[in-house]
């Protein structure tokens, strides 16, 4: 049974392993800005995270809540629970009230589940919380639910939208808007929301040249790097260009995709009793059909060579 946990361990550290970018970087330093622009200005700053399913965007969002936790105060006679970042997932369909009791969960007001209230009354409570628990930045995950989709058309809820602008002025914190890219330019036509979020961070798909590297090569020899500390190796090299190559096709760069390829292609060598992955781990992996839906490729990239992958990925 220890071997069992041992060997599960190993595949569960990959989780907690949190590869960067240059665009990853900028956003993550981006973002800490908006907050210290909002302090300095005394005036809301807000920005937007950008990025399709499974580049990293709750990734980056984890790292930033992780460098600002939760701590508790003593203020004169009492103890406060100190919350300098707030995330919450925007819920579906979005109104007033879902939303305000969403936030207000977030920041351990329980007696706000039973959804008793007047929007007037959740949004004084929201305000008050998010003063006594020093918030600084709230990530607003799923943003696109704001928006009404109807047959012949998609538009911010006005009443939302509205009381976000309010919420944001009232406040004075600095708002991250996260979600799909494609809504971005249906929440700028409202000109007063879009100037409250100035600042706008987008994570892409990792990338390969032939001739010159690329953003992937450099993820992927971080996360060996990683791994090495877990006494699990790779022949070829995890970075080499064929292995490399041979993941692009497999996943079209999408950083979620990448890890869940490297995740069973290492349970299925430790459950063949090995800690160094190769080509045919992948294979299996592939097999699995995890990465299908991204790639819509047919056939084995890791039984092809570079030539053959270079002619379907031109």
């Amino acid at each position: 049974m220890e071997k069992f946990d041992n060997r599960f361990d190993k595949i569960r550290s990959i989780n907690n392993i949190v590869i960067t970018s240059n665009e990853f970087m900028t956003a993550f330093t981006g973002i800490q800005d908006c907050v210290k622009r909002s302090i300095s200005y005394s005036e809301p700053v807000g920005s937007m995270l950008l990025a399709e399913g499974g580049l990293g965007k709750t990734t980056l969002c984890k790292a930033i809540l992780s460098l600002m936790p939760r701590t508790e105060k003593i203020e004169k006679d009492h103890k406060k629970i100190i919350i300098p970042v707030c995330y919450v997932e925007v819920p579906s369909p979005a109104t007033v009230k879902s939303l305000a009791i969403m936030m207000l969960k977030e920041l351990g007001d329980l007696t706000c589940e039973n959804g008793y209230g007047t929007t007037e009354y959740l949004t004084s409570r929201l305000i008050h919380l998010l003063a006594q628990c020093e918030t600084k930045l709230i990530f607003l995950d799923e943003f696109h639910h704001l928006f009404e989709r109807k047959p012949t058309s998609t538009r911010m809820n006005r009443t939302t939208g509205n009381w976000l602008k309010t919420l944001v002025n009232r406040t004075g914190i600095s708002f991250c808007l996260v979600g799909l890219p494609e809504f971005v330019p249906l929440l700028q036509i409202d000109s007063q929301i879009a100037r409250r979020f100035p600042f706008i961070y987008q994570l892409n798909p990792l990338t390969v040249d032939p001739s010159q590297g690329g953003s992937l090569f450099a993820f992927l020899a971080e996360v060996s790097r990683n791994l090495n500390r877990q006494n699990i190796s790779f022949i070829p090299p995890l970075d080499s260009q064929l292995i490399g190559m041979q993941i692009q096709l497999a996943t079209k760069g999408y950083h979620s995709y990448i890890m869940s390829l490297i995740r069973e292609s290492i349970t299925y060598a430790l459950n063949d009793g090995r800690q160094v992955i190769n080509s045919n781990d992948f294979s299996y992996a592939w097999k699995l059909g995890i990465t299908l839906y991204i790639s819509k490729q047919n056939k084995n990239p890791f039984e092809m060579n570079i030539s053959q992958i270079i002619s379907l990925m031109k």
